[in-house]
């Protein structure tokens, strides 16, 4: 059978998507294809102050409460590109220590740093900025990328609590 163009753009769309990859902090190519059938949360994190520290852990109780009822993953990427640059080491102590992320924590994946604007935009950022309409990022935490399971941005929040309340309602409540 044919398909239609509308077919065929959903279809390269999502192909784009698995196809594209990451380096994780461990320095190991981590490729998206990992994601079929799961949502997905994308966001480029800061990595210093109370204001990172709080949205981190917004994120980590997505990781905690939501992930383990509907295989939501957070992927993480730092990015000093808001900030005062921060050495690999520093990005680690920050998460792991003040922040209480795990580093094997399997539904919260930390990249490697990257930029997310720009010419030199990391080409995970280039394709979700397209795919949403989004011009620039502009700040550390600036856009939370919701992709659905078919591998489509379905939305784009502004904050970790905005997510966090939309994965919410996503859960089918259960009846006693």
């Amino acid at each position: 059978g044919r398909i239609s163009v509308k077919e065929a753009a959903f279809h390269t769309r999502t192909n784009r998507f698995y196809a594209l990859e990451a380096v994780d902090m461990r320095g190991w190519k981590w490729p998206f294809d990992e994601l079929h059938h799961r949502k997905a949360i994308i966001v480029n994190i800061g990595v210093r102050g109370d204001k990172a520290a709080a949205e981190l852990a917004v994120m980590k109780r997505i990781s905690d409460e939501i992930a383990p009822i509907d295989g939501t993953q957070i992927i993480a990427f730092p990015s000093d590109e808001f900030g005062e640059p921060a050495t690999d080491d520093e990005i680690k102590s920050f998460l792991f220590e003040t922040c209480g992320l795990h580093p094997n924590d399997a539904s919260f994946k930390i990249m490697a740093k990257v930029r997310v604007d720009g010419p030199d935009a990391h080409p995970v950022f280039s394709f979700l900025k397209a795919s949403a309409g989004v011009d620039r990022i502009g700040r550390d935490f600036g856009a939370y990328f919701y992709v659905n399971r078919n591998s489509h941005v379905q939305g784009v929040a502004d904050s970790a609590e905005r997510m966090l309340d939309v994965l919410r309602s996503e859960i089918p409540s259960s009846s006693s």
